[in-house]
């Protein structure tokens, strides 16, 4: 991401935060909040327009991590 940032060629790094996506991978009962892949790009391809050098998909999942990024170190390494 630096050296990306540091260049001029034009080429640009956005960090992915997806959640659950409904894949192959992802197959089972029971999971939590999977997204659909067309509602992943959709808003990856939002989140690269705006320029945005973290993009976590979907709102549920930016207060998930909105949340965790306020627990002390101590209770977040425990998770």
């Amino acid at each position: 991401r630096q050296r990306a940032a540091k260049s001029a060629s034009g080429v640009r790094v956005i960090d992915i935060r997806p959640g659950l996506v409904d894949t192959a991978m992802a197959k089972g009962e029971g999971l939590f909040w999977v997204m659909p892949v067309d509602r992943v790009v959709d808003q990856t391809l939002r989140a690269l327009r705006r320029g945005r050098r973290v993009a976590v998909v979907t709102r549920r999942w930016r207060v998930v991590a909105w949340l965790l990024r306020l627990l002390p170190e101590s209770l977040y390494l425990k998770l």
